[in-house]
């Protein structure tokens, strides 16, 4: 890799970094912020949601209510470039309570189209998959 190649790749790291520390606040407008303006977010649960205004506007009332005092607990396990401005990122995560961890039975798989536009990255779609660990496990056989 060359150091271009390194800076990039902590930048996009930062970047989710940052989204990971947002919503762990309960803070909906610094979680969008890592969005691009018209971004996609596809829940786990099969919901789109298009642009970075809605992203913080179905967040809101999830950090008020339901996800009060959630983090989010994961991990990147890839980040590819597929052009010197675009990265694809999966990762492994889910989101916790308190002392509780990420376990097989709650995790998730997560991928993250990120883009470069004037020179700063942002998130150009979500997509966040229920990770099914007997399935890959059996499959993996």
């Amino acid at each position: 890799m060359t150091t271009q190649q390194y800076t990039d790749e902590a930048a996009v790291r930062d970047l989710l970094a940052e989204a990971d520390r947002a919503w762990a606040a309960g803070d909906a407008a610094a979680f969008a912020a890592v969005f691009a303006p018209d971004a996609d977010y596809v829940t786990w649960f099969g919901q789109r949601i298009t642009g970075r205004e809605a992203i913080e506007a179905s967040h809101a009332p999830l950090f008020t209510k339901y996800l009060k005092g959630t983090r989010t607990d994961g991990e990147i396990t890839s980040v590819r470039f597929v052009s010197p401005d675009v990265a694809l990122v999966h990762g492994l995560g889910a989101v916790v309570k308190g002392r509780k961890k990420r376990n097989r039975f709650n995790t998730k798989m997560v991928l993250y189209v990120v883009a470069r536009t004037d020179g700063a990255w942002s998130v150009a779609a979500f997509q966040n998959t229920k990770y099914h660990w007997l399935f890959n496990a059996l499959f993996a056989k």
